[in-house]
């Protein structure tokens, strides 16, 4: 029997990166202007993108839906992982329809990268990246 952490790390190849499945195009760009549009095995880097996300309303404790999106990589296909406070350009589709155009995103501020190192992968809280 295969150790379950493994197994689990191995599945994420499917349930996270293939196209069948939850797999959209991801690009990263990271703080020192290196453009990561592979995984380690040299094939496009995929990802789930979640185009909401839930907050919580500090005030009532409501849970309010946000048009923030959560990109969900499996951490042994990048070859550097993101870090809190580091300044990361991410490039997603604009909707999950094959052929979507990319549109460019930052990691926001208000929220380190989530996740589990357990079972092999990282989250990435975006917001839109603002044009000077």
């Amino acid at each position: 029997m295969a150790n379950l952490r493994h197994q689990a790390e191995a599945d994420l190849s499917l349930t996270l990166e293939d196209p069948s499945q939850w797999g959209l195009p991801v690009e990263l760009i990271d703080p020192d202007g290196v453009k990561i549009i592979t995984n380690n095995a040299g094939e496009p880097l995929t990802g789930q993108v979640m185009y909401e996300s839930i907050v919580i309303n500090p005030d009532t404790g409501e849970e309010i839906v946000v048009a923030n999106p959560v990109v969900t990589l499996r951490r042994s296909s990048l070859p550097r992982i993101p870090a809190a406070g580091e300044k990361w350009l991410v490039r997603i589709p604009v909707d999950p329809t094959d052929g979507a155009p990319l549109a460019d995103f930052i990691f926001d501020a208000t929220r380190a990268p989530g996740g589990s190192r357990s079972i092999g992968y990282i989250k990435l809280y975006l917001r839109r990246a603002q044009q000077n």
